[in-house]
Parts: structure tokens; sequence; C-alpha cells
């Protein structure tokens, strides 16, 4: 197979604080023809930056070295009109936020065209936009030509990126989490789509992403990278079979699979590149270091088809790590806490929220309890209904039907007992940082429900605060800071402890998990199921992975197009979909490893 692209010792460094701070270091890699290799890590890891050094598209002032092969080109040899030539034509690149790479002003058809045009020129270009929009599976491409990038949905946006990204044919597709963000359904379409169209046109693909599921069934090879690094690299297959090292094995075991029982947490965080151990990288949260560890980066050992830079590899398993899966006790019963009574929300029209039976639902009729201490999960694609649901229930936008807490109706509340029996309902929103006021500082966002409650001096509340981001394991010191300054994790567990600050009875939580890398999200889910088991809370959880939900979940609540289609116990559910939507959910969800 001939080479596509080969990278030979990579390493970037971007300005930071008036020096140059090394983010990707020695990086290696060869994609040949028709050939899929996944690029993995935690974020921060330096996965986008080096797509971005392939495609010369680091901001002014970084600095870069090595060698990077495109086709017969060195590509850090070459000026930037060289470059630009290469760009679209030879190698083509989907970001990751497809509405942020898209112009709004612009219909996607003459954004296509752009692309095609640049290197082509003119002729035949709205052929070749009909065609490529075909391709790529939109729907009525020939009407939609038209159409500005809001018109579409994400997982079409991320279709029309592909497009552009293809128009020229190149030889390398680079793709940067193009399944960020999307339920498993649109994902796994969008992985097929890709899996098909480098095969046909026989193109290299370095797909970038931090899920390592999603892209087990369609890479031909994998490489791990941790703080900039290379920890382990080559065939796919015997990758996911038997990883060797100890960082690759406990990012498999955070994925969230049907069927789990617990996730492997990996301690500790990812070292900030100003300062990256001596040593392993991995080594201060490994639990097999040794001293030698700490000494020297490990030379790489190759086991098989694979190669691994640790100096103690992980043994063959029989049971891969992160295998255990549902115990076989019968399930839990929670005494009752929440009646939600057929439950219906309308579409907002340009005069306000509409209560006429005309009008089309966006939820209908969804009724089921919430016990005391039990999680009840609720998934569906993108656009079912699922945070239409919750806000209803939270009582954020006006509704038919009856949401009852304790026997108490929660809308006929008013003044002082409507604020405390509400109170009781908190919400953990999907995007932790959009929730908090960036003015405010960690401490103050986090004591504000106690505030509300009054009687507290300063240094009681100081005290509280302390507590709670203890509580959801955070540094105290975190109180000082602004919101800017956390990681994702971080800002997700302020935002849970905001929420616990109020002593809630119920949370629901809005997709929670859905912006974060595994590792972190399995700290965050176990993180939730401890906290529920220590103070019997209980969770609505809103989500569009099924694999999320399954782990969390004593009971699941399929929506489909605003309805319920399906609510049983988890592992009944799983064991027997009755609908057919349901079955789909399960089989897109990552599986169990074997064991």
């Amino acid at each position: 197979m001939s080479a596509v692209l080969r990278v030979e010792n990579l390493s970037a460094a971007l300005p930071r604080g008036g020096r140059d701070v090394p983010i990707l270091d020695g990086l290696n890699l060869t994609i040949n023809a028709g050939e899929m290799l996944a690029l993995v890590g935690e974020s921060g890891s330096g996965k986008t930056v080096a797509a971005l050094s392939i495609m010369r598209l680091l901001p002014p002032g970084a600095r870069l070295s090595g060698n990077i092969w495109l086709g017969g080109q060195n590509l850090t040899q070459r000026p930037e009109s060289a470059l630009r030539r290469v760009r679209g034509r030879d190698a083509g690149m989907v970001f990751q936020n497809p509405l942020a790479a898209l112009n709004p002003s612009r219909t996607v058809a003459s954004q296509i065209a752009e692309a095609w045009r640049v290197h082509n020129g003119g002729g035949k270009s709205t052929a070749r936009v009909l065609e490529l929009l075909g391709e790529v599976g939109i729907p009525n491409a020939a009407a939609r030509l038209d159409d500005y990038p809001h018109q579409f949905s994400g997982g079409q946006r991320q279709r029309v990126l592909l497009a552009m990204a293809l128009a020229c044919s190149p030889k390398l597709l680079i793709a940067d989490e193009p399944t960020s963000g999307l339920d498993p359904l649109i994902a796994r379409q969008i992985m097929e789509l890709i899996a098909r169209l480098r095969r046909e046109l026989n193109m290299g693909v370095l797909f970038v992403t931090h899920d390592l599921s999603v892209v087990e069934a369609h890479a031909d090879a994998v490489q791990v990278l941790y703080a900039g690094k290379s920890v382990e690299w080559g065939s796919a297959k015997q990758f996911f079979a038997h990883p060797r090292h100890p960082y690759s094995e406990a990012l498999l075991g955070a994925v969230a699979r049907v069927g789990q029982a617990r996730l492997h947490n990996i301690p500790g965080s990812l070292p900030e590149p100003e300062s990256r151990p001596p040593g392993c990288r991995f080594a201060p949260r490994c639990a097999f270091r040794q001293p030698d560890c700490e000494a020297a980066f490990p030379p790489p050992s190759q086991f098989g088809a694979t190669t691994a830079a640790c100096f103690y590899p992980r043994p063959v398993r029989d049971r891969p790590a992160g295998a255990e899966t549902f115990s076989t006790a019968p399930p839990r019963t929670f005494p009752p806490q929440l009646q939600v009574r057929n439950l219906t929300v309308r579409y907002k029209g340009k005069s306000g929220w509409l209560r006429a039976a005309t009008a089309p639902p966006s939820l209908l009729d969804a009724s089921f309890a919430l016990g005391r201490g039990e999680c009840l999960g609720v998934v569906g694609e993108s656009g079912s209904g699922k945070s239409t649901l919750g806000r209803a229930v939270l009582q954020m936008l006006p509704y038919e039907g009856q949401v009852l807490l304790e026997d108490t109706d929660l809308a006929t509340l008013r003044g002082t007992a409507g604020r405390a029996r509400r109170r009781r309902l908190q919400l953990v929103f999907q995007d932790p940082r959009e929730s908090m006021n960036p003015r405010l500082r960690i401490g103050e966002i986090i004591a504000e429900p106690l505030r509300l409650q009054g009687q507290l001096s300063q240094a009681q509340l100081r005290e509280n605060v302390e507590t709670l981001l203890r509580r959801v394991g955070l540094n105290a010191q975190l109180a000082g800071l602004y919101p800017g300054s956390l990681s994702g994790g971080q800002a997700q567990r302020v935002a849970i402890a905001r929420a616990l600050a109020a002593s809630p009875d119920i949370i629901v939580l809005d997709e929670p998990t859905s912006s974060l890398d595994v590792s972190t999200q399995a700290m965050l889910l176990n993180l939730l199921k401890d906290l529920a088991a220590a103070q019997a809370l209980s969770y609505i959880l809103i989500s569009h992975d099924f694999a999320v939900v399954s782990y969390m979940a004593s009971r699941i609540a399929v929506l489909h197009e605003g309805r319920i289609v399906e609510m049983n116990d988890t592992k009944t559910l799983i064991a027997a979909p009755r609908h057919a939507y349901t079955a789909q959910l399960i089989a897109a969800a990552p599986q169990p490893r074997g064991g």
C-alpha cells in the first residue's frame, strides 16, 4: 500500500504568556491509501494541534519542527502560497463545530461550490454540488441549494462540511471530532458515511476523537496521545482486544457501555503543558508505576501488531477492564416522590407559548413516576422532546397536565410556599459555563442558593461552599477562581455543587456529559452515583447517549417524536426492547468488551 501521509518527529509549540509552550512532542504516524487511523486521547492531549499542524493551520507565532509528507510533498518546507493549493485539493478537513465552520450568511451550496471553483475553475460547479450533497446523504438535495446552515440539523451540517472537504476528491481527509455532540444514531451514520467514502475514493483518513467507542468498528489503526506524546499505536483490532499501555486500558475502561456496572475512574488529571513530568507523563496517574517510570520516558516495545511506550506493559487479560455487567439482583423499589401525568408542551409561536389544542406539540401526553433515590433515564435523539420534558417538570415553561411533588401540584403553588417547594428540584445544564455568570467567582456562584435562603453569615457561607466543593471532588481553593479558568469537568462539578447547595430532593441532569471526554465523563458519572447513594438524591437524567443512561438509570423512558414509546427497568429494556426505535438506540451504543 502507498503512504498518503507520513509524519516524522513532528513537534509543535504555541506562544503563551510571552514564551513558547510545547504541546506536541515527536509525533510519528503513517496513513496509507484507503486506511483510517484514529488519533485518540483526552481533551488537552494534543490531538487537534496535531491535525492543525498537518494542515499547517496553527496560529501565528507557533513553532513547528519535523516533516509532514503528503504524497511527494514535504509540507513543512512549502510556502503559504503552495499550501493554499494543497488544502482542499490534496487534503480536506472536517472541523469539530460545523456551525462555527460554516458562514451563516451564505447558502451551503455556494460554500461547497467555492471549494470546487478555487481548484477547478467555475465550470460545472452546480452539478458537482448536487453530486456531493447526494454522496453525503442530504435528502432532496436539489431543493436545498438555497438553504442556509441554520436550516440544517446538526448531523446534516456535519455532512455539508464533509461535502466541502470532499469537493476535489482529496487523497487525505482529516476529521476533527466530527461526531462530538451528535446523538449515537447520527454519529453512526456519519462514521459509516466516512468509511464508505474512503473505500470508494481510496482515501486516507485521520480521525481525531476522544471517544474510542466511536471508531472501534471502523478504524484500521489507532494512535493514543497523552500529554503530547504517543503512548500506544498500531492495529486497531489488536488494540481494542488487548491494550498494552495502562493509559489505553484505563481509557477503554472509562467508556460507558450497555450493561456496565462500574466505570473505570482515572485518578488525577492531564498535566498542563508547562508542568509535564520528566519521565513517563502518565506515571503520576498510573496504578502500576515504578521508580524508573519517573526517571525517563519509556522506549517503545512491540507486541505483535501494536507498540507501547511503557516500562511495564499490561498483560493480556481474559476479561478486559470495564467488562463487568449488571448484577443479577432484582430491580430495586423506591418510595414514591414525583408524579408526572399527561404532560404536554406545545411549540412556541410568534405570540408566545401556544396552549390551543390545534398547536403541534413538542411533547405529548408524557406520564411517569420517580421514586426517592431513583434515577430515571430519558433517552432519545436530538429534537425528541427530552429537554422540553425536563424544563416542564422544573416549571420553566407552560405545559398541560400535572407535575406533583409528594402529591402537591407544583403549578398551584404561589409565593413563598411555591419557591420553597420548587427549590427541591434543581437543574444541571448541558453547558455549565453558559449557565454561570462569568463575572462572579466560583464561591459566589455556589453560595447564591444558600444566600437566597438567608440566615447564614459570611463565614458560614464560605464554610458551606468549601464543603460543597470537596463533596464534588474539587479543591476548596477553586472558590476564588472565575468560570473561565475551569476545565469542562471542573465546570460541570461546580454546576452540581451549586445544585446541591439548595438541598434538593431531585436533580434534572440535561445532557451533563455530552461535551466531556470519556475519562472526565466516567469521573462525573461515578460521582453522581456516589452522591445519590450517600444522600438519597433522585435524578432525571436526560441524554442522547443510551450507554450513559443505562449505566446510571434504574429505569429508562425512551422518547421518540415527542412521545414516550417505551419505559421499563433498565435490564429488562436492554434484554427485550419492545419498540423498534429502542432496539436501534441499543444497537448504536457501545457494547460490552467481551469476557
